[in-house]
């Protein structure tokens, strides 16, 4: 990876009962444009596909998450403070998203946790992937998955190599 303002930064952390991963990416985009793109279904839907989510945007509220050909997953909103932060469950996993401006853009960190440690770097790959394809988004380019899905086996070898150092 550069050096550009662009790289997404990722960093592991042990916590308990899961360890926990942390990315972060400058978007050049207004907090207000960037909070759109990760609460409202109809912009998730476009970046974070072929997932389809639909989600109440309200502690408390439900999030579901939807593979093609599977049954969805359910989970539930716990942090809602627009534009800035949403934390929700998702599995006994929990996703943070956090938004903070940056000159003309803004910054956005994704915490979350991964259930089971085997599956760091593939986690990594995936979330690094999604940032792409919300960049794609926010920039009004086509958002497409990239070759090799979600979560590309080169971008898992570079997280197993630099987070695991396997």
């Amino acid at each position: 990876m550069t050096s550009d303002r662009h790289d997404i930064k990722v960093t592991l952390r042990p916590r308990d009962p899961f360890p926990s991963l942390r990315l972060e990416r400058v978007y050049d985009v207004p907090v207000d444009r960037a909070w759109r793109a990760i609460s409202s279904p109809a912009e998730i839907n476009v970046w974070w596909a072929p997932m389809k989510v639909d989600l109440e945007l309200e502690p408390g509220g439900t999030i579901t998450f939807g593979w093609p050909g599977g049954e969805p997953d359910e989970g539930r909103v716990l942090e809602v403070e627009a534009p800035t932060l949403l934390a929700y469950r998702w599995d006994r996993e929990v996703l943070r998203w956090e938004l903070r401006p940056d000159g003309d853009g803004c910054v956005l960190t994704l915490t979350t946790d991964v259930q089971d440690p085997d599956h760091i770097a593939d986690t990594a790959a995936g979330w690094h992937t999604g940032m792409e394809m919300l960049a794609d988004l926010l920039a009004g380019r086509e958002v497409r998955e990239p070759e090799g899905g979600p979560a590309p086996e080169a971008l898992a070898a570079h997280y197993r190599k630099t987070l695991m150092g396997r």
